[in-house]
């Protein structure tokens, strides 16, 4: 696949429509006045360490600053935010964590947004067109974006110039969204005492003790473990399903033999 299939890919996930803002009205005794409806934006703590939270004050927002599992800003119950520098873009692919922040978002909110953030003194792009060659390449961070958008066709990704940009880009996002709920925010992502996660938008609600236990057995991968979730339903028919349904979840005879060999190794005695 040439980068230019992909581009297009690229582009058009990156257009979010605003709609005109529409103020609700009220009856004052001289007449009619617009009442403006405050905008409020709920804020994980360690985004404080950038200025734009301030920035967002500046513009008229209520910052709710508290603890986020998932996402950096909440802006509506359905809109999720994570945001990147450019220095914490190069690093987040490299360690891999972005992935699963994406992945999260993903799967928590209906409209999951990655907002790239540039420094105003630095250019507005990553590298010149001269530099972009036809094929897709792993140490590319254009092909790194390119192939997270075709993973997770939901994902949507916004370009700013600077923090007083993103301001105007978060106003513009929660243009005729209704306002997050902080005490639903916070329980995004976190287990409740049952295993069960809040919020999640996929058709089920998975155990999420089962999933962590899952992930960690041998031949199961990032790769494969969803296909392994969605085509079981307990751990207990996962280790009596066929070998060829097996590789079929899995991806290939290797990573089901992998696994098929731990589940049917026998406990070692005591004598």
């Amino acid at each position: 696949m040439n980068l230019d299939g992909l581009y297009r890919c690229l582009n058009s996930s990156t257009q979010l429509q605003a709609t005109s803002t529409q103020n609700s009205i009220t009856r004052k005794a001289g007449g009619r006045k617009e009442a403006e409806k405050e905008m409020q934006v709920i804020v994980d703590v360690r985004e404080f360490m950038s200025s734009l939270p301030n920035m967002l004050h500046l513009k008229g927002m209520r910052i709710i600053p508290v603890t986020l599992e998932v996402g950096d800003y909440i802006l509506s119950p359905l809109l999720c935010v994570e945001r990147k520098s450019i220095q914490d873009l190069f690093s987040s692919f490299t360690s891999g964590r972005l992935y699963h922040q994406v992945e999260s978002m993903v799967r928590y909110y209906r409209i999951p947004v990655l907002l790239i953030e540039f420094s105003q003194d630095k250019s507005f792009s990553f590298q010149s067109a001269s530099d972009i060659g036809d094929d897709v390449t792993p140490n590319s961070i254009i092909s790194k974006l390119s192939l997270l958008v075709l993973h997770f066709p939901r994902l949507r990704i916004i370009w700013s110039r600077s923090l007083y940009a993103t301001a105007e880009i978060f106003a513009s996002l929660k243009t005729n969204q209704d306002e997050p709920e902080e005490a639903k925010a916070i329980r995004v992502g976190v287990p409740s005492e049952e295993g069960i996660v809040e919020n999640d938008v996929r058709a089920e609600n998975y155990n999420t003790s089962a999933v962590e236990f899952l992930r960690r057995l041998p031949g199961v991968t990032d790769t494969n473990y969803r296909a392994i979730i969605d085509g079981c339903n307990s751990l207990a028919e996962l280790a009596v399903l066929p070998m060829a349904k097996l590789a079929e979840l899995m991806g290939g005879q290797k990573a089901a033999r992998t696994l098929r060999d731990f589940l049917d190794a026998k406990y070692p005695t005591l004598l």
